[in-house]
C-alpha cells in the first residue's frame, strides 16, 4: 500500500465529518443499491459504503469534501465498476449525482473545481443523455 503524504492525511481528516455525513444520509450505494444492512455482494466487505470523487487522479485530494463532486458507493462498485472510465465517464457518474443525490448536483461547481478556465467541458445535455438511457 502506498504511503500517504502528511497533506493528504491532514486534508482527508479536514473532510472526514463531511464524508460521513453525505454516507449516513445516502444509507445504500447509489449505483446498485447494496449497503452493510442490505448486502446485495456475496462478501460482506464489498458492501461497506466510501465516498468516491468523480473527479479523481490528481485533483481527488481537491474533491475530498465537495459534495457535488462525491458519490457514495460500495466498495465493490468503486473498486470494480466506475474505475471502467470507458464504461462511466464524468458524466455519467454525475447523471447518478443527479438522480440519487440532487440538492448535491452543481455541474457549475463541479466544472469550475475541475478547470476554471473551461466552463462547459462538460454540459447539462451530456449528463441527461445518461439519465434517459440508464434511467
Amino acid at each position: 500500500m502506498r504511503r500517504q503524504s502528511k497533506k493528504f492525511q491532514e486534508r482527508s481528516k479536514q473532510a472526514k465529518a463531511v464524508r460521513n455525513a453525505l454516507i449516513a444520509r445516502a444509507k445504500k450505494c447509489m449505483i446498485c443499491g447494496a449497503s452493510p444492512w442490505t448486502p446485495v455482494h456475496p462478501f460482506s466487505e464489498l458492501n461497506q459504503l466510501c465516498c468516491h470523487e468523480i473527479a479523481g487522479g490528481p485533483l481527488r485530494q481537491k474533491f475530498l469534501d465537495l459534495p457535488f463532486g462525491i458519490l457514495v458507493l460500495c466498495y465493490y462498485c468503486n473498486q470494480y465498476e466506475v474505475e471502467d472510465k470507458g464504461k462511466w465517464p464524468q458524466s455519467r457518474q454525475l447523471a447518478v449525482l443527479l438522480q440519487k443525490s440532487p440538492e448535491n448536483y452543481d455541474l457549475v461547481a463541479f466544472n469550475h473545481a475541475v478547470n476554471p478556465n473551461a466552463p462547459n467541458r462538460i454540459e447539462q445535455y451530456e449528463v441527461d443523455k445518461w439519465l434517459e438511457s440508464d434511467g
